[in-house]
């Protein structure tokens, strides 16, 4: 066979075994540099789950602004402040005077996300007061959110953030609570459209 013939059929298998190889790198799927879609974690209830760390200084505001709008009691007022532990310092009107009241919580998280704040002192003005007697006073003749129990007799108060939901339907659980080391985890859940 001529040179020129073998030539011819060299080139001609060399420009096939390109034209296939071409052909199965379009056809065939790649990995490299792509990241799989994952699934988006959807809770049964519709929901999709961020974890939100936070600061002591941050979520400090962040009470404080809520309880402003929320808290539209003339009675009570107060104010929250997340240093090693909650300190609750407001004011009480009685005998129709303004009575400066503080309260020292330790925080936990409970298993279902919720939040329980042991009371470790209560005192209004310079007198440090039973807390358990306190507590049942302020759980009846306050009007705390639907969410804030008072249990008196635990001398805790629960707020229970499973019940909380926002005007745009989002809605949050404690995952940890630590102030001393300024580790504030929440999960917030968003609802999807």
């Amino acid at each position: 066979m001529k040179r020129w013939k073998v030539a011819f059929f060299v080139l001609a298998a060399i420009n096939l075994v390109t034209f296939v190889l071409i052909l199965s790198f379009l056809f065939i799927p790649t990995n490299v540099g792509v990241e799989q879609e994952k699934k988006v974690n959807v809770q049964e209830d519709g929901n999709v789950p961020f974890l939100i760390r936070t600061q002591k200084t941050d979520l400090t505001n962040l009470i404080n602004h809520y309880l402003e709008k929320e808290a539209q009691q003339e009675n009570l007022q107060y104010s929250v402040d997340l240093q090693e532990n909650v300190y609750v310092n407001g004011t009480i009107k009685a005998f129709s005077k303004d009575i400066q009241m503080k309260l020292f919580l330790e925080p936990v998280v409970t298993d279902n996300g919720n939040v329980q704040l042991l009371v470790q002192e209560l005192s209004i003005g310079q007198l440090k007061l039973p807390v358990s007697y306190v507590l049942k006073y302020m759980n009846n003749f306050y009007e705390l959110p639907n969410y804030v129990v008072v249990e008196p007799n635990e001398k805790r108060i629960q707020i229970n953030l499973d019940e909380v939901t926002f005007d745009n339907g989002l809605s949050a659980r404690a995952k940890s609570f630590d102030l001393k080391n300024d580790d504030i985890t929440f999960t917030l859940f968003v609802p999807l459209p």
